[in-house]
């Protein structure tokens, strides 16, 4: 017999499996990650209801992990939404749970929802037809048209281990149903962000809807370019935003002159900049319909002024918010190449290369998921928009910088609705993760798992010269993603070692918590795998590579 932490006596091995769990699940929390850490705390209860056990080492093991979620949540999340039923779900040990399961079904009968679902709480803690009563809880949480509530009751069983694949079909059509009512809910025709939007596609559609071509989904992007302000805009000079109350980005105003235009893409233009006075260069960020309106001119001055701070030499740092003929200008560091220009042509990258250039996509990703910025102040940012044009390039040696961070958030909190996945452009769905397509696959997980899964897109296509999802329509990627795998990268080339095939395809798991924890823990193994090959540039494999590529 062992003594817990808390003085609960167990037998040895449940007892050592279970403080370690809960020293993984504080361990997160630790690092920010507090919905992991009750995914965890939650899984253990889950276990521990299914377990064979004497019931009063059940209830001691089980009042112990409960503490724990109190400390970190205050509450027990769907298990027990309030401090109250928290302590009604404590008591149960006194109540005869097959009692309860029964009293719950003659609850359901009377169609009294609310109290059916706190009943077979009771029963399904202490493990009485655990999985039948959090799927009938789900139920009565659809009568009464609490959907989010009934999805994370059917979540506890589509998720457990033991479940067989006929069951996890039914609960899966049931998350569908639900989810399918809240977009019901909450659908809305959204108004044309432009007057001008129907005459210049040809009919009358919204903006963001799909257009029949990946490059007519904005109405920027099929602009003619000599008309865009940009296009006009070369030779001129544009000065640094004030903020609302007069101050400015770099504490005085700067003037810069638009000297060339970098590149033109669906998102966003980019332009070469001048500054006057010091003549350094910069690449000038302008987002395009419907980005840019996307989020409050603030709201982007707010973001950029984060990146300011950045100190991590794989993240690409803002210096100045500037004006565009009244649009938001982000002034940034500019580096020659994107990742997408290089990834166009289908070539695949050598092994060593590919592996060096994703550990450092691995380091820049860390830093943003733990940023601490030049303040000293910690920021959980994520990226939650990675794709090859977000990763820059220099054109001499393998170094890259990732672009963009969390700038994604800010517009989708700004403008949900206008930024609506199914409203993107296809070549933006290729590197979606699938709890975006489906919200109620990420189980209240941490953004870190979101921005793994988008890593091994690009990993995947990296090493193959083939994107990992390609699909000619919304539906069909959401497919891919929610419910499909790629072939593995072996397949499409033999030399891919077998850990790195193994690594690419843990990052594309479907279920988030099945993929690796952290960018850490995943580029420590890809360091430790090929510590022989971490410098391609002595064999001029990058120079090369670009030469492939029509890049030099």
């Amino acid at each position: 017999m062992v003594r817990g932490s808390e003085g609960i006596m167990a037998s040895g091995g449940v007892s050592k499996t279970v403080m370690s769990r809960l020293e993984e699940a504080r361990l997160y929390h630790e690092q920010g990650l507090g919905e992991g850490a009750v995914e965890i705390i939650t899984g253990i209860l889950n276990e521990l209801g299914q377990m064979d056990l004497p019931e009063t080492e059940r209830r001691d093991l089980s009042t112990l992990v409960e503490k724990e979620l109190a400390k970190i949540t205050g509450s027990c999340g769907a298990i027990a939404s309030s401090d109250a039923e928290t302590q009604d779900l404590h008591g149960t040990t006194t109540v005869d749970p097959s009692e309860s399961y029964q009293y719950a079904l003659a609850l359901m009968d009377g169609q009294f929802w609310q109290d059916a679902i706190r009943e077979f709480k009771k029963a399904a803690v202490v493990g009485n037809q655990m999985l039948e009563c959090w799927e009938l809880a789900g139920d009565c949480a659809g009568k009464l048209e609490r959907w989010e509530e009934a999805i994370s009751y059917y979540e506890v069983v589509y998720t457990q281990p033991s479940v067989s694949e006929d069951l996890k079909r039914q609960i899966l059509g049931k998350i569908t149903k639900c989810t399918q009512a809240l977009r019901k809910r909450e659908a809305k025709p959204l108004a044309p962000s432009n007057p001008d939007v129907s005459n210049r596609v040809g009919e009358s559609k919204e903006v963001g809807e799909p257009q029949g071509d990946a490059g007519q989904y904005f109405i920027s992007s099929v602009t003619a370019f000599d008309q865009s302000p940009v296009g006009r805009l070369i030779g001129e000079q544009i000065a640094s935003r004030p903020s609302e109350n007069g101050e400015y980005f770099r504490g005085e105003q700067l003037f810069y002159r638009v000297s060339n235009v970098l590149h033109v893409g669906i998102s966003s233009v980019v332009v070469e900049l001048e500054e006057e006075g010091s003549a350094r260069r910069y690449a000038g960020q302008l987002l395009n319909s419907p980005f840019g309106e996307a989020a409050p001119a603030e709201a982007l001055a707010r973001w950029a002024y984060t990146q300011s701070l950045i100190d991590s030499r794989y993240l690409v740092t803002v210096h100045d918010v500037a004006l565009v003929e009244g649009q938001v200008c982000f002034v940034r560091e500019h580096l020659p190449l994107a990742l997408g220009d290089m990834m166009g042509g289908g070539e695949a990258m050598p092994v060593p290369l590919a592996n060096y250039l994703a550990y450092q996509m691995l380091i820049a990703l860390g830093d943003l998921h733990l940023h601490m910025g030049q303040d000293e102040r910690i920021r959980r940012i994520f990226h939650l928009d990675l794709r090859p044009s977000r990763v820059l390039l220099s054109n001499e040696r393998p170094r890259l910088k990732i672009n963009n961070g969390g700038l994604w958030r800010t517009l989708e909190e700004s403008n949900p609705k206008a930024l609506a996945i199914h409203r993107l452009p296809l070549p933006f769905l290729a590197y979606r993760a699938p709890e975006q397509f489906r919200p109620y696959l990420a189980r209240r997980k941490p953004p870190v798992f979101t921005d793994i899964y988008l890593f091994g897109t690009i990993f995947y296509e990296m090493l193959t010269g083939v994107p990992a999802f390609k699909a000619s329509s919304f539906e069909e990627y959401e497919i891919q993603h929610c419910e499909q795998y790629p072939n593995p990268p072996k397949v499409w080339r033999r030399d891919i070692p077998e850990e790195v095939n193994d690594l690419v395809m843990k990052c594309l798991e479907i279920d988030p918590f099945k993929r690796w924890r952290s960018t850490t823990e995943l580029a420590l193994i890809l360091e430790k795998t090929f510590t022989s090959s971490y410098n391609p540039a002595k064999d001029g494999s990058y120079a090369q590579f670009l030469k492939n590529c029509n890049q030099v």
